[in-house]
């Protein structure tokens, strides 16, 4: 075999590679740039749960998630949101269920990680209640090397949310908006198998109130891939308040609307 041979072999071994890879995530909260190949679905459940507050508080968020690529730099996908609730309320703890709508995802691939100097993405996901509407926007930048994959999000999210103004029949919309950076590292130690860490920080500015709060998470990475199906599980715990408001003058923690500890599980199963 001659050197071009060579060269052509581990090139076209390469992005079977990268292809082979480009569903799979291998973190639960930092978005990578890769896409489904045109053509490929997959069905991708996503469990958080957060716990923990002054008081008991144990929340289950569920999104089902079906994912389409529509070309090798394209994806789009569709989302049905549950939540559910346990809170102690007086004296008893009170469960809620709740459905949270349905959501919307494109995803637009700039650059590869591998064959570029770095990943770049540009996502974009609306979501709609019967209450509320949100929008997601963020910029994605991702690089392997060797067993080490590195990704970087930036993300901004408003929400507008109708309320009944007390006492008369006018509704307002409500308007908050989330600030998030993501920051996750990864080592393969197995082509199948990863472990690494993911750092989020997450900021909240209402439109009456100004800069609400800024909380710190930070916690391991687990992933796993099969051929037809993959897995990865976050653990994150917050680990700092960096600004709180009033309520959260006592703790060291974003406590009135972040939780203590938040875990999430992501399942990819090729259809």
């Amino acid at each position: 075999m001659n050197v071009r041979t060579l060269l052509l072999s581990l090139a076209i071994s390469a992005a079977i590679a990268v292809n082979a890879s480009a569903s799979e995530r291998r973190f639960t909260y930092t978005y990578e740039s890769g896409v489904l190949a045109r053509g490929q679905v997959e069905l991708e459940p996503r469990t958080t749960f957060r716990l923990g507050k002054e008081d008991y508080y144990a929340r289950i968020d569920e999104r089902v998630e079906f994912e389409v690529g529509l070309s090798n730099r394209l994806q789009t996908s569709f989302y049905l949101n549950m939540k559910s609730v346990t809170a102690k309320a007086d004296s008893s703890l009170q469960t809620d269920f709740e459905f949270e709508g349905i959501s919307n995802e494109w995803k637009l691939k700039l650059r590869d990680p591998v064959a570029d100097p770095f990943g770049l993405a540009l996502y974009f996901e609306w979501s709609a209640s019967t209450n509320a509407v949100e929008l997601e926007t963020r910029v994605i930048a991702d690089k392997r090397s060797n067993n080490f994959l590195f990704a970087f999000n930036a993300g901004v999210e408003p929400e507008w949310e109708f309320q009944v103004e007390s006492g008369t029949d006018e509704v307002n919309a409500e308007n908050e908006i989330t600030f998030e950076f993501n920051l996750a590292g990864a080592y393969f130690v197995h082509p199948s198998t990863s472990v690494g860490l993911e750092v989020r920080n997450h900021n909240l500015y209402a439109q009456d109130g100004g800069y609400q709060h800024s909380a710190l998470f930070a916690g391991p990475v687990v992933s796993y891939s099969s051929p037809t199906w993959w897995a990865t599980l976050t653990v994150l715990p917050q680990i700092a308040k960096l600004k709180g408001s009033q309520a959260d003058a006592g703790s060291h923690l974003v406590l009135s609307e972040l939780e203590k500890l938040e875990v999430r599980l992501l399942f990819g199963i090729d259809l």
